[in-house]
C-alpha cells in the first residue's frame, strides 16, 4: 500500500477540483489530487456542460429580487477576471484558450413567461452595468426556428468556452506540476488519523493531509466516514442530470443562442464548438440517487432535438450527431453553492454550483484556497457550507411552480388545446395540495420524498411516486 503525505488533497478531477488544485499551487502549497485522469469520465458535470458563462441569462422575473442580486454579484466576481484566469491556465499549458463572447437568448410562444423573463435579464443587466440589447430575431446569426421568435436580447458580456479544452489545459498544468501529484483513481473512504485527514483511494492508497477540499461533484458528502460526516455538518447534495448532444452542423453559428429557463431547466441553447461543431442541450432531472452509469434515455434525446430544432434552428435535422453527453449537476437544497471550510476545521467543500460551475470554479477555488490559508476569512459568505439554509414548505412553494411542472410534461412540442394549459396547472396544483396535507399510503410516501428534495425540481419526483404507489 502506498501511503503519501501533503498539504491539501483535493477529491476529484472536475472543474472545480483543478480549477482549485491549480489555485494552491499558486499559493506554495503541495497538493494530491484523487480522481480519475483517464477513462470516459461518466456523469462528470465539467465535460458533458453547455459552459455559458450566463451571469444575467439565468434570471427569472420570478425570482426573488435579493436572492437575484446576491447570485448575480458573485456570478459577475467570476466573470470579471475569467480572461486573466484562462490566459495563466492558457500561458502555464501552451494551450490557446479562449472565450466566445455574447450570448443570444430568444423569447418564442413555447414559454408564456419568455417576455417577462426577457425584461428581468435585461434590467439585471443595466443595473449591474452591463449591457443589454434588444434585436429584432432576424438578427440572431444561427437562428432559423420554426416556431416564430417574438424577441432577441443580445448580452455581449456573457460568453461561452469549451469545457474539454479547458479541463485537459489545466490537467496538463496539473500533471507537469513538481508540487502536484495526481493519483489517477477514485476516492472510497474520508477519515480523520491523528492530526491528519485520511484519503483512501480505491487503488489501496492512501493520502495523509492538514487540509481536504471535497470537490467530487453530486456524490461528495457520501465519501466522508459517519463519525467525520457529524463533525462536516455538511448540507445535502442532488443531482440535477442533464442530457446533452454534440453535433455537426450545416450553419455557422458565432455565439451561444438560447431560450430563457423553462420547465426546470435553462431552456434550449445552441452553443459554437468550432469547425462546424456545437453542443445542443440540456435536460435537468432531479435524482436524490444519481447512478452515473446510466446511459441517456430516448426520451431526454429526443427532447433536445424536437425542442432544438423547432425553437433554434430547423436546420438541426440535417445534423450529424457525433456524441451523447450525460452530466450530474451537483445542487444544494437551497440552489445555493457551497464553498469554503466545513464544521471541521481540515475539511473544505467545492461543489453545489448546479448550471453555473464552470462560471464560478475560478472564484470558487479563491474561496476555498482563502480559507485555508486565512482560516476564518470566508466563514461568512453566503456559499459557505455552514450557512442556514431557508427551505420552502411543500404548500408555499406549489402554487408557483406549476407552470413550470406543466411546461416539463408537456416536452417535446406538446401543444394543448387552448385554456388547457392554465386548466391542468390548477388541477396539478390541487392534487398536490391534497398529497401534502392527506394522511393516505400515497400523501405520507410523497412527503418523506419531499423532505429528502424540497425543492420545485422536485414536483415530477412527487407525481411520479405518487402514480407508482397504490
Amino acid at each position: 500500500m502506498n501511503q503519501f503525505v501533503t498539504d491539501v488533497v483535493v477529491a476529484g478531477s472536475g472543474l472545480l477540483g483543478l480549477a482549485t488544485a491549480f489555485e494552491l499551487l499558486s499559493r506554495d502549497l503541495d497538493v494530491t489530487l484523487v480522481g480519475p485522469r483517464t477513462g470516459d469520465h461518466a456523469g462528470q458535470a465539467s465535460r458533458a456542460a453547455g459552459a455559458m458563462l450566463t451571469v444575467f441569462s439565468e434570471v427569472e422575473a420570478s425570482h426573488d429580487p435579493q436572492r437575484v442580486s446576491l447570485e448575480v454579484g458573485e456570478r459577475l466576481a467570476a466573470r470579471t477576471g475569467y480572461e486573466a484566469w484562462l490566459d495563466r491556465i492558457g500561458t502555464a499549458s501552451k494551450r490557446a484558450l479562449r472565450l466566445l463572447p455574447g450570448v443570444w437568448v430568444i423569447s418564442n410562444g413555447y414559454g408564456p413567461d419568455d417576455a417577462a423573463n426577457l425584461r428581468a435579464i435585461a434590467e439585471t443587466a443595466k443595473t449591474h452595468g452591463c449591457r443589454a440589447e434588444f434585436a429584432s430575431p432576424s438578427a440572431v446569426p444561427g437562428l432559423a426556428p420554426q416556431v416564430r421568435a417574438h424577441e432577441a436580447l443580445w448580452l455581449p458580456d456573457e460568453a461561452s468556452v469549451d469545457p474539454t479544452a479547458l479541463v485537459e489545459a489545466l490537467a496538463t498544468v496539473l500533471t507537469a506540476h513538481p508540487r502536484c501529484r495526481w493519483l489517477d483513481t477514485t476516492v472510497t473512504t474520508v477519515s480523520e488519523r491523528g492530526e491528519h485527514v485520511a484519503v483512501d483511494a480505491a487503488d489501496g492508497s492512501t493520502v495523509l493531509a492538514a487540509h481536504l477540499v471535497l470537490a467530487a461533484g453530486a456524490g461528495t458528502t457520501g465519501l466522508l466516514a459517519p463519525s467525520l460526516a457529524k463533525q462536516v455538518e455538511a448540507p445535502p447534495l442532488r443531482s440535477g442530470r442533464g442530457v446533452s448532444l454534440l453535433a455537426r452542423v450545416p450553419f455557422s453559428l458565432p455565439a451561444a443562442v438560447r431560450t430563457p429557463n423553462r420547465g426546470f431547466a435553462c431552456g434550449s441553447h445552441m452553443v459554437p464548438r468550432g469547425d462546424g461543431t456545437i453542443y445542443l442541450g440540456a435536460t435537468n432531472r432531479l435524482s436524490t440517487e444519481p447512478d452515473y452509469s446510466q446511459p441517456a434515455a430516448l426520451d431526454e434525446i429526443a427532447t433536445l432535438i424536437h425542442d432544438a430544432s423547432a425553437e433554434l434552428n430547423t436546420h438541426l435535422r440535417d445534423a450529424a450527431l457525433i456524441e451523447v453527453r450525460v452530466g450530474h449537476r451537483p445542487v444544494t437544497l437551497d440552489h445555493l453553492p457551497l464553498f469554503g471550510r466545513t464544521g471541521h476545521p481540515m475539511i473544505h467543500l467545492a461543489t453545489g454550483t448546479y448550471r453555473c460551475g464552470v462560471l464560478l470554479a475560478p472564484h470558487a477555488a479563491v474561496i476555498v484556497a482563502n480559507g485555508i490559508t486565512a482560516p476564518g476569512s470566508t466563514a461568512t459568505h453566503p456559499y459557505s457550507p455552514r450557512r442556514a439554509m431557508h427551505l420552502p414548505v411543500l404548500d408555499d412553494l406549489i402554487g408557483g411552480a406549476t407552470r413550470g411542472l406543466v411546461d416539463m410534461l408537456c416536452q417535446p412540442g406538446g401543444n394543448l388545446p387552448p385554456g388547457t394549459h392554465e386548466m391542468l396547472e390548477r388541477f396539478l396544483e390541487a392534487a398536490l395540495h391534497e398529497l401534502a396535507a392527506g394522511t393516505s399510503t400515497r400523501a405520507v410516501a410523497v412527503r418523506r420524498l419531499w423532505q429528502r428534495a424540497p425543492m420545485a425540481e422536485c414536483l415530477p419526483l412527487l407525481l411520479d411516486a405518487a402514480g407508482r404507489i397504490r
